[in-house]
């Protein structure tokens, strides 16, 4: 796998215990940031999770989770995971594709990541294969190594 850009996005195939890569602009398309969203090509129907990893001079920073459920086209479908309300769930998006985040943004991320808990969490039998794709450790401390030990 290709680790030397920035960001990193692997999907989750439990079937084969491992994690496949997803290039940057297949994800970007998938999840609709910039167009309106087109499925991911493969993907059969049913929930799917994936990772961004965050690089920073190589290592992995942060990883963030993400959890869809998946209509037969390979798109995302209508999921409520979290038990978000609309505003909620605006809120977000506005917040995690903003370029810089106020205090108040800070704020608001981190009462609608309390409000959703465990429910976008990566399958305990998946983390060890994470581990594993990942081409160096996390450095101690970081969001990446704070991130994997919530699974031990």
């Amino acid at each position: 796998m290709d680790f030397e850009k920035e960001t990193q996005v692997l999907h989750w195939l439990p079937q084969e215990d491992r994690w496949e890569t997803i290039s940057w602009d297949a994800w970007s398309a998938f999840r609709g940031i910039l167009a309106p969203g087109i499925g991911l090509r493969g993907l059969s129907g049913g929930v799917h999770h994936f990772v961004v990893v965050v690089f920073d001079a190589g290592e992995p920073a942060n990883i963030i989770p993400h959890k869809y459920l998946i209509e037969p086209d390979g798109s995302i479908g209508r999921d409520n995971f979290g038990g978000l309300t609309k505003e909620e769930r605006e809120d977000e998006w506005r917040i995690m594709t903003a370029r810089e985040l106020t205090p108040d943004d800070s704020a608001r991320l981190n009462q609608i990541r309390e409000k959703l808990g465990k429910a976008y969490e990566l399958p305990r039998e998946s983390i060890a294969a994470l581990k594993w794709t990942l081409p160096v450790r996390p450095r101690v401390g970081s969001a990446a190594e704070r991130f994997l030990s919530q699974y031990r």
